[in-house]
């Protein structure tokens, strides 16, 4: 079944409604940063120092056992509750330079606070 446009905007207001725009927010950066994080550690993009492919790693374990699906998973609980404490400190700071109520408008239009939202995440990275 797929979703309409219709049913998304209708699904996206319900959402706001009940969580508004930081549970919003708070969703979107967690679920984006748990992402980057598993992007990276299934790609060979690692830095010069790891000589081995994580993506390999992140299946098998030092000995060349394999890990339970049950390890796995709860590795992917544990990163996706870490990305979202970043996510939480990327909010509180963006309520800290008040861009938070600019993200209604077309802030990214306005060339300072594009480098103020940059600042913002790059302050976690």
């Amino acid at each position: 079944m797929t979703t309409t446009k219709a049913d998304a905007e209708k699904n996206l207001r319900e959402f706001l409604d009940r969580h508004g725009k930081d549970g919003f927010l708070r969703l979107l950066l967690t679920n984006y940063l748990f992402e980057l994080a598993m992007y990276y550690l299934h790609s060979e993009k690692n830095p010069p120092a790891v000589k081995e492919d994580t993506s390999y790693r992140f299946y098998v374990d030092g000995k060349e056992r394999v890990y339970k699906p049950e390890a796995i998973e709860r590795f992917k609980l544990d990163l996706r509750k870490e990305c979202e404490k970043k996510a939480l400190l990327i909010i509180e700071n963006l309520k800290k330079m008040q861009l938070i109520e600019k993200l209604d408008t077309d802030f990214m239009a306005d060339p300072k606070v594009a480098e103020l939202i940059r600042e913002a995440f790059e302050s976690l990275t």
